[in-house]
């Protein structure tokens, strides 16, 4: 459909271009293979083409040699310059890395393989944690971005590689990524960018994982008794029946059980039942009350005495005994299994009227319970954040391969022989210094009729000219933009289907769901009900890597995203920029800039387009880490002891950080959209876009304008044959090719 679009807007483009044709005989422009020297080396005073010969002597910063071209910025602007601080970079943050690794071990101990940096307050904990992700999305979104500039230059072709693609009527992508250009460069540079793309995705997968939140779960004991329990009847563990996640209606386990999850199982039963009788220590509720607090993973309810009418077994007052987490599956495991018919987990979702019919009959292990006496204990001040060092230490190797691609390729483009063609200004550049023989004869060719055909290639004729406008969206493939859109697309649609399961799940709780209510919540807060179902909370390693892994997996769509986004605008920059030289003189941007040329930035990318989208891209990553993320759930006991060994790792998401991300991703995508849509090549230069053959094919200047690529060029018309009437244009300083005057007459033929 993204083609369909651009063929509808082409027909209607085509309806405003002029193409009045004018009398070709008229133009006194010459053609210097019929006119006597003399006439084509002068023009009025002087000569006709720019040489240092001629010019050094007004402008010695033209010529590379003198000391005064020996500048600051064409110093900084070198391309092996920028690497080497690429390099520095690099090294620093892998430096940083490996600092705070060691730092972190050293100060903060683990327990297998997470250190706890902070503990305390939860409002605290979750800034420092916020703070902390500010920091490693900096570091991440700098080291990816160098290693990028890194790719892109890696996989820019050279001259060599060029003339040996054209030699088989080929043609190679210049100033964009591209895979196109994947196997037409050496082995070498091939797997530095394969290493380079490798050691991404795990810093994509783990970087973010590297810091992980904490939420503090209270872990109960739960008894099921009868009323004489409350007054000091007898009990006896031996004979009552222990519900427990993996022992379900087992009897007889007190040897099992004699160090209760690092209590003491007596003397535990024994507390509850002196305090039972105690209102400030525990509290009644009603049935239903006591399954919803219960189920409430934030929730600051502990131990639980469940009072049933049924009478002592055998001088038994104590029926059900056991431990459970609030808020987790073992707690509708232990409390709602059985011959109940209401699942704990979706009995908020109910109207309240079926909610009491619901549970009028709730029985624990057989037994019915009338009501609850419950105790609280705040988990407030129990929050923290904690690193894992195993995977600090996934990050330092893939950082050190990374910054060893990162230096290959500063060393690499430190050698002055067969440098890559970096952006459209190299490529000017090269083809003005040694035309390309391959492409001669076809001045008005666009990279869309190479790319539909290559029989203009090897039989170029003469074209008759048009002048069009065309929309920036023409400059870029339909597959790019199909690429590009379908992920944007793709991402948003998921992104908006984990926002309503988050809207769904606070509605169904009778919580408010209005914009500012949702975003009052916080970046990265942790809720009851978003937490991912499909991802059930455990201690295993498998589902800590699984939690890490889903939710990281944005962190690599984003990058992907950006890398589409980036060839997109990158492809419509490249095309303005060889438009704008239809109508203006202006000196080159190289990537290693000598005498008057300009120096180059972001590759392809002007500053004042690459340095907001890398910011807003840096940003979404951010808004990303803090829409989906790891959640550890760490249970304390009764007595505020953590459950070391029953910790628990899942994955979560905030609703107030998915409406950012939304919002965010859909401005950009936007702007991108209007961009190709309201942006027009004003000048009538053919549309070379990206690529090598159009670009060379522009490049075939007049003999004698040897020094072209040091001086400001435009392009248009340079000659014309006098018997045949075909005109020729290129690149050129001629001094009679100025301004819009210069412009190919449209109706007539050039070649």
């Amino acid at each position: 459909w993204i083609r369909k679009l651009q063929l509808a807007f082409k027909r209607q483009d085509k309806l405003s271009d002029t193409t009045k044709t004018a009398d070709c005989e008229d133009r006194p422009l010459l053609r210097e293979d019929f006119v006597p020297t003399s006439i084509l080396t002068t023009v009025d005073d002087g000569p006709r083409f720019a040489t240092l010969e001629y010019l050094a002597h007004w402008f010695p910063e033209a010529d590379p040699a003198h000391p005064k071209a020996q500048t600051w910025r064409t110093w900084r602007s070198k391309r092996e310059i920028v690497l080497r601080g690429c390099s520095i970079i690099a090294a620093l943050v892998l430096a940083i890395n490996v600092a705070a690794t060691v730092y972190l071990k050293m100060k903060w101990k683990t327990t297998g393989d997470l250190g706890t940096i902070y503990r305390g307050e939860c409002s605290k904990a979750q800034q420092l944690s916020s703070r902390l992700h500010i920091v490693i999305n900096i570091l991440s979104t700098t080291l990816l971005s160098i290693s990028n500039v890194c790719m892109q230059l890696l996989a820019a072709p050279t001259r060599q590689e060029i003339d040996e693609a054209h030699s088989k009527f080929l043609w190679l992508d210049i100033g964009v990524p591209s895979f196109r250009n994947l196997w037409h460069i050496n082995r070498k540079r091939r797997v530095i960018l394969i290493l380079l793309a490798a050691t991404s995705i795990p810093l994509h997968f783990f970087y973010n994982s590297t810091i992980i939140p904490t939420v503090a779960v209270n872990t109960y004991a739960y008894l099921a008794v009868s009323p004489e329990f409350l007054h000091g009847g007898a009990w006896n563990t031996s004979e009552t029946l222990h519900l427990q996640l993996g022992h379900y209606a087992e009897r007889n386990m007190t040897a099992l059980l004699q160090s209760w999850h690092g209590l003491d199982l007596q003397s535990t039963i024994q507390s509850m039942q002196v305090n039972a009788k105690n209102s400030t220590s525990y509290a009644y509720i009603n049935t239903l009350d006591c399954l919803l607090m219960y189920n409430n993973l934030m929730g600051n309810r502990s131990d639980l005495i469940m009072v049933s009418s049924a009478p002592p077994e055998e001088n038994n007052t104590l029926l059900v005994y056991g431990m459970a987490a609030s808020g987790t599956w073992d707690t509708g495991y232990v409390l709602c299994q059985g011959s109940n018919t209401f699942d704990c987990g979706r009995l908020a979702e109910l109207p309240v009227t079926e909610q009491f019919q619901a549970v009028k009959d709730w029985n624990v292990g057989g037994y019915k319970i009338d009501h609850c006496l419950s105790s609280q204990r705040s988990t407030e001040n129990l929050c923290s954040v904690e690193y894992s060092f195993s995977i600090l230490l996934i990050v330092c190797i893939f950082n050190l391969l990374k910054c060893i691609g990162i230096c290959y390729t500063a060393l690499y483009h430190s050698t002055p022989d067969d440098r890559p063609l970096a952006n459209i200004g190299d490529a000017i550049c090269s083809f003005l210094q040694d035309p390309d023989k391959t492409t001669r004869g076809m001045s008005l060719v666009s990279k869309q009729q190479i790319a539909k055909s290559d029989e203009i290639w090897r039989t170029p004729t003469a074209q008759m000219y048009q002048f069009r406008q065309p929309r920036w969206l023409y400059a870029v493939s339909w597959k790019r933009w199909s690429l590009c859109i379908g992920l944007a697309l793709a991402t948003i649609i998921t992104a908006t289907f984990f926002l309503a399961a988050g809207i769904t799940g606070l509605k169904n709780r009778n919580l408010p769901t209005d914009v500012h209510s949702l975003m009052s919540m916080g970046f990265g807060a942790v809720h009851p009900k978003s937490l991912v179902g499909f991802i059930t909370p455990s201690a295993s390693a498998k589902s800590l890597y699984l939690s890490v892994c889903f939710s990281n997996l944005w962190q690599f769509v984003i990058s992907l995203l950006y890398l589409a986004y980036n060839s997109v605008l990158t492809a419509m920059l490249v095309a303005n920029e060889w438009d704008e030289f239809g109508k203006t003189r202006k000196t080159l941007r190289l990537t290693t800039p000598q005498g008057h040329q300009r120096s180059s930035y972001f590759i392809s990318v002007p500053l004042k387009f690459g340095l907001p989208i890398l910011v807003a891209f840096g940003a979404l990553h951010y808004t990303i880490s803090q829409s989906v993320f790891v959640v550890y759930l760490i249970r304390f006991l009764s007595n505020g002891v953590e459950d070391v060994g029953h910790r628990s790792a899942t994955s979560g998401y905030s609703c107030s950080a998915i409406i950012t991300s939304l919002g965010l991703g859909f401005v950009l995508l936007l702007l991108l959209i209007l961009a190709g849509f309201l942006g027009k090549y004003q000048n009538g230069t053919p549309l070379a876009s990206t690529c090598s053959a159009a670009i060379s094919a522009a490049c075939h200047r007049p003999s004698r304008d040897t020094q072209a690529h040091m001086f400001q060029v435009q392009w248009g018309v340079v000659s014309r044959n006098p018997q045949t009437h075909v005109g020729h244009c290129s690149f050129t300083t001629a001094k009679d090719v100025t301004g819009e005057q210069s412009r190919p007459v449209p109706g007539c033929l050039y070649s």
